[in-house]
């Protein structure tokens, strides 16, 4: 339950750093913020049939965590990917919604009532890029609240 509710609490987060976002769709002429969603995309359509467009959109995706028995720490990754056909330019689009996503998160630090952003939060770019698709990862160390045992039993801790 705890994975679950953290990416929910992180979709919720960043929907609210990028809600005034105008950007370029993959259909032509169409701008919109980007779609933020949990897990995975839905399956990709001809752009002829997508409504609405795909592009831009940011997946929060739980992969891993660890528990040191003193600290749960997961990592979720954050994959950012906007349109633009500017060949020498079009990266920026991307750069530029990353890093307003991890400086909300480092200023803010508590997602929810329950989560710790925590260091290292690493930014990526991959040098390989789909034009004219854009990609970049935001790598995210979330601490977690343990589960403890009591009485016989074991229960999530929620502070």
């Amino acid at each position: 339950m705890t994975p679950i509710l953290l990416v929910d609490k992180l979709v919720e987060f960043i929907e609210t750093v990028v809600t005034e976002y105008n950007l370029a769709t993959n259909v032509n002429g169409i701008y919109k913020k980007p779609q933020v969603v949990a897990g995975y995309l839905n399956e990709k359509k001809p752009r002829q049939q997508q409504e609405p467009p795909d592009y831009p959109f940011i997946i929060v995706r739980y992969i891993k965590d660890e528990d040191t028995g003193e600290q749960n720490t997961a990592t979720v990754k954050v994959y950012i990917g906007t349109y633009s056909e500017d060949i020498q330019n079009g990266w920026r689009d991307c750069m530029n919604v990353a890093t307003h996503i991890k400086q909300a998160l480092l200023k803010e630090k508590f997602i929810g009532k329950a989560f710790i952003i925590d260091y290292p939060v690493k930014t990526e770019m991959p040098e390989e890029q789909s034009y004219p698709e854009w990609f970049a990862i935001l790598t995210l160390n979330v601490v977690i609240p343990q589960t403890q045992e009591e009485g016989g039993y074991i229960k999530d801790v929620f502070v």
